[in-house]
């Protein structure tokens, strides 16, 4: 998972005769934004900072650096310096906003809407929005400022409440909203929901006033800071596991042997298989980031879920009777208690308007198959037949799969995502298809299902 985070500031405002120097200025801001990009890359956040920057610098910088974002990044958009709301908007004010807004009079054109930034991260990622800036009314404004965002997986976390200022103690000290970020964002496996709620009760604690508020439109809770402790029972099946591990792969080969040695792992600790998983990817994962390794760490519920879906089912490996007793290849096994499906995991509505139902029509032709497919082309798909017995990838092109040396083929199974697709037309994992021929799968989104045999 990729974690970036976006700092600007604005502390050295341009002088203009609305507003001639040093009425805005915030010397305080540099020492804000330096302590928060410290706090994020210690907690593994690619950093883009920029100081005193002008407002184009602001969506060109996001728009660089989010083309092609990765449908589970974590993005974190930190913004300290002047800020207020008018006629229904809340804007952040640049270090040129001064001299924009003394030229034209403009809101719009001299600051930064908000909007707009949420705008940039749409379909790319979640969005953690902070902003320690004031919240107060421009002064001519007669509108009240409606909060809530309509955009999804958006998290804005402002440092005050509305109508109300962002405060410090002045010279050198950071802001008390920036201080209390600090103070609390290293605490590991908490969401971003609790870390702001324990930000709340940091400023209240110390300083009783100034309440900072949150809007959260996230699907799913968002860990910004994952850390796998581990116990002595952790240790120990670790070293089981990597003692024995290459002895079963020699007797064994190596993807029965994986598994065997987990099993027996299971039975020696007396634990579910899974819970072997989980405290052997526990240990793994922190002896890695001791050594500087950075590791995808995922929370304990859907680390086992993926553990357990990447079992091979059947009869020869995983299965279960009617009594939900597991085996391996015959062999009863403790599997352990499976997790309910996080909330992460499941299957997401397509986006408005963009529904895409697939229809595949397949028909045989002299020596070859072709496939009529309504994705867009250059789509990779992988299907199986029963002459090679294996799965091949094969690209749209005009909006059909041709299947050549045919003549001994009787069935065909497409059973794959669709891979190197524009995602703004399929969504993320392919939300966006819909139909009968379509399932959902945990790990890898909306996947085809399609089968057809032929005399």
């Amino acid at each position: 998972m990729k974690k970036q985070a976006f700092l600007f500031s604005a502390s050295d405002y341009d002088n203009s005769i609305l507003y001639p120097k040093p009425t805005l200025d915030l010397p305080s801001v540099k020492y804000d934004i330096e302590a928060v990009r410290k706090r994020l890359e210690q907690i593994g956040f690619d950093v883009i900072t920029k100081e005193n920057a002008p407002k184009f610098e602001y969506i060109h910088t996001l728009k660089q650096y989010t083309d092609r974002c990765p449908h589970d990044t974590i993005n974190i958009v930190y913004f300290s310096g002047h800020g207020g709301h008018y006629e229904r908007h809340n804007y952040l004010y640049p270090a040129n906003f001064t001299s924009l807004y003394g030229e034209t009079s403009d809101m719009e054109y001299a600051s930064i809407n908000i909007e707009e930034i949420i705008k940039v991260f749409k379909n790319k990622g979640i969005l953690i929005l902070i902003l320690d800036a004031c919240r107060r009314d421009f002064g001519i404004s007669k509108g009240h400022f409606s909060e809530m965002s309509s955009a999804e997986n958006v998290y804005i976390a402002y440092g005050t409440n509305f109508n109300d200022y962002s405060r410090t103690d002045g010279g050198i000290s950071v802001s008390w909203f920036t201080e209390a970020i600090c103070d609390e964002i290293l605490t590991a496996n908490i969401d971003v929901d609790e870390l702001f709620t324990r930000v709340r009760q940091n400023i209240i604690t110390k300083h009783q006033i100034q309440l900072p508020s949150s809007v959260n439109t996230l699907l799913n809770k968002v860990y910004l800071h994952i850390e796998s402790s581990y116990d002595n029972l952790d240790k120990q099946i670790y070293d089981f596991i990597e003692r024995y591990a290459e002895e079963y792969n020699q007797k064994h080969g190596y993807f029965s042997g994986e598994y065997l040695v987990f099993i027996d792992a299971s039975q020696y600790f007396n634990v579910g298989l899974l819970d072997v998983y989980w405290r052997y990817t526990k240990v793994k994962n922190k002896l890695s980031e001791e050594k500087g390794i950075k590791m995808p760490c995922l929370p304990e519920a859907e680390q086992k879920i993926v553990s357990f879906l990447n079992f091979p089912k059947g009869k020869n490996y995983f299965s279960c009777n009617i009594s939900h007793t597991w085996y391996y290849n015959g062999r009863q096994i403790r599997m352990g208690e499976i997790p309910p499906l996080p909330s992460s995991m499941r299957p997401k509505a397509p986006e408005a308007g963009k529904s895409l139902e697939l229809k595949i029509d397949a028909t045989k032709e002299a020596d070859k198959i072709i496939l009529t497919i309504n994705l867009p082309d250059n789509s990779k798909l992988y299907i199986w037949d029963d002459k090679h017995k294996n799965s091949i990838e094969y690209r749209v092109n005009s909006g059909r799969i041709i299947i050549n040396d045919a003549n001994d083929i009787t069935k065909i199974v497409v059973d794959s995502k669709v891979f190197e697709c524009d995602e703004s037309i399929l969504g993320e994992g392919s939300r966006n298809l819909v139909g009968s021929i379509i399932k959902h799968h945990p790990i890898y989104g909306n996947q085809i299902y399609y089968e057809m045999c032929f005399e």
